[in-house]
């Protein structure tokens, strides 16, 4: 996981803000599904930021919904 989960929510959100990347393959797949829902899966959340800023990325490259599936959180 990019960034931990300590500090307060600007801090948090700094350590993972820029980490993440949609490639042009994730990029050509999400074109591919046209606007469909896609299901982001993480193993291990702390401050959930990792989950927000993901998401992110991939609304901004034409994902449709985006649904957090998280196996365990941490604090």
């Amino acid at each position: 996981h990019p960034g931990g989960g300590g500090g307060n929510g600007a801090y948090q959100v700094a350590a993972v803000w820029g980490k993440f990347v949609v490639t042009p393959d994730l990029r050509q797949a999400l074109e591919q599904i046209d606007g469909q829902p896609v299901l982001l899966v993480d193993d291990l959340v702390d401050s959930r930021w990792s989950l927000t800023v993901a998401a992110r990325e991939l609304r901004l490259a034409g994902s449709g919904p985006v649904l957090p599936f998280v196996l365990a959180s941490r604090g």
